[in-house]
């Protein structure tokens, strides 16, 4: 390995097994490596992160993992590279946010827990494909909850793209808050893990 390298192989490693780790919380702030090199390659990054999104990618067959990193100094003045939750994409004639198709269509529900007439069929980290129950018409935006089995509810704002037939519509989800776009990213993540295992063996080996 070159010298002026910006990650050893250990920390290079280190990388590969955080992916497979299904303990691991990747907004955790301690899963950080350090960053060798000299003060030029150091100099260089910490421009790059304050003025440009910095990410580390992954293309395994026809998906594409995005790591969001930040480079952050410690009380030492060594600089660590911190890794975000990833944003996981499909190839094809546009790039899109890989998608969740529930098993069964999820309510989204109000604040007081009560179900809505739009059930998630698929869902990203940037939209949703909705299935309206008992809706004359699409509502042009909401604000609900969107809690599957186990899951502590997640905040969505969606604003209505499209319709789809009569009974289904794409809405956008980008204009919420940005914690509770992580944590819908978090639980993408992890059925991810589940639907294609095989995909993060090869991240781990």
């Amino acid at each position: 390995m070159q010298a002026d390298a910006l990650l050893t192989q250990d920390e290079l490693d280190f990388i590969q097994n955080m992916q497979h780790s299904p303990q691991l919380n990747l907004a955790d702030p301690v899963s950080s490596l350090l960053v060798n090199g000299d003060r030029r390659i150091q100099s260089l990054l910490t421009r790059l992160v304050a003025n440009e999104q910095v990410t580390l990618q992954a293309q395994f067959n026809n998906q594409q993992i995005s790591f969001p990193l930040q480079l952050v100094e410690d009380e030492f003045h060594a600089l660590h590279l911190q890794l975000g939750s990833p944003e996981i994409y499909e190839d094809g004639p546009q790039l899109r946010p890989w998608r969740l198709s529930m098993e069964q269509p999820s309510p989204l529900r109000d604040a007081k827990g009560k179900a809505s007439g739009l059930l998630v069929r698929d869902i990203s980290f940037k939209g949703a494909l909705l299935e309206l129950r008992g809706l004359a018409q699409a509502p042009s935006r909401f604000d609900l909850f969107f809690a599957p089995a186990g899951l502590p509810p997640i905040s969505l704002h969606g604003r209505l793209r499209r319709r789809i037939g009569p009974d289904l519509a794409a809405y956008d989800l980008s204009r919420s808050a940005t914690d509770e776009v992580e944590r819908l990213r978090e639980y993408i993540l992890q059925a991810h893990r589940q639907a294609h295992p095989e995909l993060h063996a090869q991240v781990s080996s």
